[in-house]
């Protein structure tokens, strides 16, 4: 299963930082959890995505549930996922 979570940034690229670090460090200790990669989008929609391979949705809550920052919602407003199952 791939998951794509679309999301703007609005904070500070050190802010950024910290967060990718802390949300790849969940995906990794998270069982389920095949990869994870955070790309730069060239669409004007969305400014960054985190593409991941799962094995099914609840990994992806799971990692949500081991992040160890708190959002800052001034700068993560909004994220949107779109979840691809195999055919």
């Amino acid at each position: 299963m791939l998951v794509i979570m679309y999301y703007d940034w609005f904070g500070t690229k050190e802010a950024l930082e910290d967060w990718k670090k802390h949300w790849k460090k969940a995906c990794k200790d998270t069982e389920g959890v095949k990869s994870c990669k955070h790309y730069t989008s060239h669409q004007a929609r969305y400014h960054y995505a985190w593409i991941m391979e799962v094995d099914s949705y609840d990994d992806v809550m799971k990692a949500m549930g081991k992040m160890t920052i708190e959002r800052d919602r001034n700068a993560l407003t909004h994220a949107v996922m779109e979840i691809f199952a195999e055919a």
